[in-house]
């Protein structure tokens, strides 16, 4: 069964959340079916920091809402970004 891999830019809500505490939760509430490959930090401007966290999902209808679902349900994320898509196999 194909996978796509994603990599998704996320906002933190506040400048003071704490972006250790808020990795924890993304890697603690991931849907079934959902793998976490990667996350680090980037720098957005101003000392303001960013994640981008690298997903690998089914490759099935509606993963995308069930991608928003589960990001917008973990508290202190503001925005998202979808940056990268790429399609595999496993």
């Amino acid at each position: 069964m194909a996978r796509v891999l994603l990599a998704v830019r996320i906002l933190a809500q506040d400048p003071d959340t704490d972006l250790d505490a808020l990795s924890n939760e993304l890697r603690e509430k991931l849907p079934q079916g959902f793998k976490l490959l990667s996350i680090s930090r980037e720098a957005v401007a101003f000392g303001l920091e960013s994640l981008v966290a690298w997903f690998s999902v089914p490759e099935e209808e509606g993963v995308t809402e069930k991608l928003e679902s589960y990001l917008t349900s973990i508290n202190g994320v503001g925005e998202f970004n979808v940056e990268a898509m790429s399609r595999t196999s496993e």
